[in-house]
C-alpha cells in the first residue's frame, strides 16, 4: 500500500511524471518502513504526517537519484554533499515528521518489547 498516491502528490504540487513518482514513493516507503519497524504497513487511513514525510523525501530526492547517478561525494562551488549527508538527512526528516505517530498506542520508533 502506497503512503502517498500519485493524485495526492500532484495535488500537493508534485511535478514528477507518474513512472518516476512510483519509483521514488517506493524508495521513500522502504526507508520509512526500515526506521519504523514496518509498523506503518497497512495503516488506514494514512496520516497526513506520513503523506507529508513521503512528499518531502521525494521532492528532496533523498532516497536515491532516478538517473542512477548516486554519488559518494559531490561539490559545486562552496557546497559539498556526500551520500552519508543524504542518508542522515533522510533519517532526520523521517524522525521529525513521524516522531509523534503511534500505531495501536505504540510509538512507531519504539524498539522495545510490546
Amino acid at each position: 500500500m502506497q503512503y502517498l498516491t500519485f493524485s495526492v502528490y500532484q495535488g500537493l504540487g508534485g511535478q514528477l511524471p507518474e513512472t518516476d513518482f512510483i519509483r521514488q514513493e517506493y524508495s521513500a516507503r522502504k526507508e520509512i518502513d526500515l526506521l519504523t519497524f514496518n509498523r506503518l504497513q497497512g495503516i488506514d487511513p494514512i496520516p497526513d504526517d506520513l503523506k507529508m514525510c513521503v512528499l518531502e523525501l521525494i521532492e528532496r530526492q533523498l532516497c536515491g537519484s532516478l538517473d542512477g547517478q548516486d554519488y559518494s561525494s559531490q561539490s559545486s562551488g562552496k557546497v559539498s554533499v556526500t551520500k552519508e549527508d543524504r542518508k542522515n538527512r533522510t533519517v532526520e526528516i523521517i524522525r521529525r515528521y513521524l516522531s509523534d505517530l503511534t500505531v495501536n498506542n505504540i510509538p512507531v520508533f519504539y524498539a522495545g518489547n510490546v
